[in-house]
């Protein structure tokens, strides 16, 4: 995979060997172990908005070292060296413009990749919400739909967006959603709308991308009190894994430590554990590829790092994804 002129540039020697390395493709634990890998959030987009996400990665991510340039084949063929089996790819317009355009990419993109599932998108601008939507499910064959409300720009609950929930909902599909690390983005979503429209569409699988991050108590409450809602904790594990590694050192803390919101995740830290003991068959594990906290094997140790043993972890890279799809219609998609 092509590397960034840039990697490691100015870093210490000792921490460009750990950039390179949680950004280095090959096998994973998982692998060698005979777990499955359904990986629910990973980011092929178009050239221009593909470089444009690595340029912002790189604004908080010293040394990484993915290429403006990777393409679709580049992905692919890492994701494949990682054992993954499945994968959906996510889209989302920052212009109303650009919406048919990139649901048709994103159409176009995995009807030539057996393993990738698409997910469609909006944006709060879209003039006919439901037929685009209905488009993304009815006509393209997409699993469900997603929105990254902060990158967007607009609140992803909002009554606007309801005639696409109501297409959902019909169609008993899910709905991947940014959710929490409000603090790194600066902005705040309505908890409370985000738990009446569970309650109002109880076909629609609601997933909470990042897990509500750090409110894991509120998550635990949700996934009690709704079977339509689900968890994936991209970003999230290997945020308490620094977390965990913070506690070690102690002060002074390190300026990602003010994102990491320190005090709230030592409030929720009991709840974080209590989700996978109570929960695992609904929290899905996926990793932003190729951006996020590193590739597969990275990801795979900062599973690995809190022992939940093996039960869980099995649910969490493949179980629950398989949960998910069932509960849709598309178990024909798993891997046999």
């Amino acid at each position: 995979m092509k590397r960034s002129p840039q990697a490691g540039e100015g870093e210490a020697p000792e921490t460009q060997a750990a950039v390179l390395d949680r950004w280095t493709g090959g096998k994973t634990g998982a692998q060698k172990e005979g777990m499955e890998w359904i990986d629910p959030h990973v980011h092929i987009l178009p050239p221009r908005r593909m470089a444009g996400l690595v340029r912002w990665v790189r604004k908080f991510t010293p040394g990484f070292p993915v290429s403006e340039e990777i393409t679709p084949e580049e992905i692919v063929s890492a994701l494949r060296e990682s054992g993954i089996r499945l994968f959906f790819n996510l889209v989302f317009p920052l212009w109303e413009e650009e919406t048919e355009e990139l649901n048709r990419f994103n159409r176009d993109l995995c009807s030539g990749i057996p393993e990738a599932v698409p997910f469609g998108s909006l944006h709060i601008e879209t003039p006919n919400k439901e037929k685009e939507t209905r488009r993304c499910i009815e006509e393209y064959g997409f699993l469900g739909m997603k929105l990254h409300p902060y990158a967007q720009r607009f609140p992803a609950f909002d009554d606007d967006m309801r005639p696409m929930f109501e297409v959902l909902n019909e169609h008993q599909r899910p709905f991947l959603v940014h959710t929490g690390f409000d603090v790194f983005y600066g902005m705040y979503m309505d908890l409370q709308k985000m738990e009446r429209v569970l309650g109002e569409y109880p076909g629609m699988q609601v997933v909470a991308v990042h897990a509500l991050f750090p409110r894991f108590r509120l998550a635990h409450r949700l996934l009690s009190e709704y079977d339509n809602f689900w968890l994936d904790m991209t970003n999230s594990i290997s945020c308490m894994r620094i977390y965990e590694d913070l506690k070690v050192k102690g002060d002074p803390r390190p300026p990602v430590a003010e994102s990491l919101e320190v005090e709230d995740v030592e409030e929720n830290y009991p709840w974080f554990r209590r989700l996978f003991e109570d929960f695992s068959h609904r929290i899905l594990y996926g990793t932003d590829f190729p951006v996020g906290f590193g590739y597969h094997h990275a990801l795979w140790e900062d599973l690995r790092y809190f022992g939940f043993g093996e039960a869980i972890e099995r649910d969490l890279l493949g179980g629950a994804a398989r949960n998910l799809l069932e509960r849709c219609g598309f178990g024909h998609l798993m891997p046999r």
